[in-house]
């Protein structure tokens, strides 16, 4: 009955013109980086399925996104075809995979922000550091401020 209804919403969620968001994350990042497994788990605490691919280089993902060298951080993340470049808050991720903005290819916390998911301490308040948005024509843009 469960599948039923989960076939049922799905249907409806399409054909009311609604997305259907998929919680799947597939994330690159080193074998050794710590930070990068705590902001996967964070991801995970929200309801998030993170699968981990550890490797030395991913490149070829960013590239094939378009993300600008300029905000590359210690791991890719590729969620419902949005590409999050390092530490991006949950909230953000939720924000964009509900509004959808056109053009966005997705998401960076450039570098490693000492407060940011991950970095922070848990419990800490995320602060100091933007979320920046990279587009489909090049430009960038800030999509939130901590």
């Amino acid at each position: 009955m469960k599948t039923v209804n989960k076939v049922i919403l799905t249907a409806s969620l399409l054909f009311s013109g609604l997305s259907y968001a998929s919680n799947n994350i597939e994330m690159y990042k080193s074998p050794s980086c710590g930070c990068c497994t705590q902001w996967a788990n964070i991801m995970e605490q929200k309801g998030y399925q993170v699968d981990i691919h550890q490797q030395q280089d991913w490149t070829n993902v960013k590239r094939e996104f378009g993300m600008p060298a300029k905000l590359q951080s210690c791991h890719t993340a590729v969620i419902d075809g949005y590409l999050i470049e390092g530490h991006v808050p949950e909230k953000e991720v939720a924000r964009l995979l509900k509004e959808r903005p056109q053009g966005i290819k997705g998401l960076a916390a450039p570098g490693m922000p000492m407060h940011s998911p991950g970095m922070a301490k848990p419990g800490d308040e995320y602060k100091g550091f933007d979320v920046i948005a990279f587009h489909d024509d090049g430009t960038t843009s800030v999509y939130a401020e901590y």
